[in-house]
């Protein structure tokens, strides 16, 4: 049988991907993951790459340890970021602004919106994932 290019003979990484307990439940993790990135990408919540970095990062790192990790730590990244947006702003310009947001109904950007105002927040996603692997290794 020919080898393959992880240097055993070509079907005994699946073979052995598909006895491994571990396997399956990480790939249906990340076939999820995929789909919900996928879904906001196509509700404009978040841009392509956007959608397409995080689909990697799932895809390196398919479990829920990773996720909550992610979202911690964006949480801590874009948060400054934000609150940097907001500064000089009332606290009642900015609610009033969220009741006319919320009164016309349009809870999601729309396509057009996203592409002028939206911002490509790659690097909160990017920073996480390399912070992740470095305390895996």
């Amino acid at each position: 049988m020919a080898a393959g290019r992880l240097g055993g003979p070509f079907g005994a990484w699946l073979q052995q991907a598909y006895v491994d307990a571990q396997a399956w439940p990480a790939l249906r993790f990340m076939l999820l993951a995929w789909v919900a990135c996928f879904g906001l990408w196509e509700l404009h919540v978040m841009r392509a790459g956007d959608a397409k970095t995080l689909m990697g990062l799932f895809a390196l790192f398919p479990n829920a340890e990773f996720v909550a990790f992610l979202m911690m730590a964006v949480f801590v990244l874009v948060l400054p970021v934000v609150l940097l947006r907001l500064r000089g702003r009332r606290w009642g310009e900015i609610l009033a602004a969220f009741g006319k947001w919320m009164k016309e109904g349009q809870f999601l950007p729309s396509e057009r919106r996203l592409q002028e105002q939206g911002r490509p927040y790659v690097w909160s996603y990017c920073l996480p994932g390399v912070v992740y692997l470095w305390l895996l290794w």
